[in-house]
Order: structure tokens, then sequence, then C-alpha cells
């Protein structure tokens, strides 16, 4: 039995179709939609080097706008699928993409996750998922349907 589908969320066209077809799971098994969305840490460099010109400001001012931004789509879409009919609830965090998804789904008692994979064409899309999507499929304990 599904009862708590967590759907990882970015706004990116992968993750919108995973919306979509969660939308459909849940509502078929009357089931509790969770939207995750991870803003991903980045480490501005503090040595001397070509990548150094971001200060801690910067990095503050970027995570801020970030999350405003996030948490102005998520609640649109958590709204949109309220109406739909769907039982929805979001969260917003920051930290490591793929280690969050995995910590919120044990933390939520999840059994489903339906995420977006990168992107990919030609060979790179015949050999690997995204670097996320297969890190969470090898240590989810959980189901995990990846959308391409």
């Amino acid at each position: 039995m599904i009862r708590n589908i967590l759907i990882p969320y970015d706004g990116s066209p992968l993750s919108k179709k995973g919306l979509e077809l969660s939308k459909e799971i849940a509502r078929n098994f009357n089931a509790n939609l969770d939207l995750l969305m991870v803003i991903p840490m980045f480490y501005p460099m503090s040595e001397p080097s070509i990548y150094s010109g971001a200060t801690m400001g910067d990095y503050h001012k970027i995570i801020k706008q970030l999350k405003t931004k996030g948490e102005k789509e998520i609640k649109k879409v958590t709204e949109k699928c309220r109406e739909a009919g769907v039982k929805t609830f979001y969260k917003l965090v920051q930290g490591d993409v793929a280690y969050t998804i995995l910590k919120q789904a044990k933390k939520n008692k999840t059994d489903l996750i339906i995420m977006g994979s990168r992107r990919m064409r030609g060979l790179a899309a015949i050999k690997r998922l995204g670097s996320t999507a297969r890190y969470v499929s090898e240590h989810a304990n959980c189901p995990v349907t990846i959308v391409h």
C-alpha cells in the first residue's frame, strides 16, 4: 500500500513530469504527496584562485534569493495539487540534495520516491543517470521511480 509519496521538486521539466505522475498515483491510492525542494549547498572559495570571487556576503545573498524564489514556487505548486484533490505538503531545505532526499524519505516513512533524472543525450544518456538520481535509487529504503 502506498501512503506517502516523496517528490523532490526543483521546477525543472523533469520534476514537473514526475509531479504529474505522482499526482495520479496519489489520487489512486489516496496517498499523501510530500514535495521537497532542496537548495543545494555550495562552498565559496576562501583561498585565492580563479573561483574565489564569491564572498560570504554574496553567498548568503544568493541563498536568500534561492529560498525566496523556491518558497514562492513550491507554495504555488502545493496549492495546485490541493486544488486537484491531492493531500499535499511541502518542505524547503538547504543541504546536500541526495542526502536530504534520503533523510526526508526516512523521516516521513515514504513508500515511493518519484524524481526526475538529469536530461542527458547521446552516449551519456545510455551510460548513466544523473548523480543525484543514481545515489537516491541506490540508497533509498523504498522504491524509486525515475522520470526521463
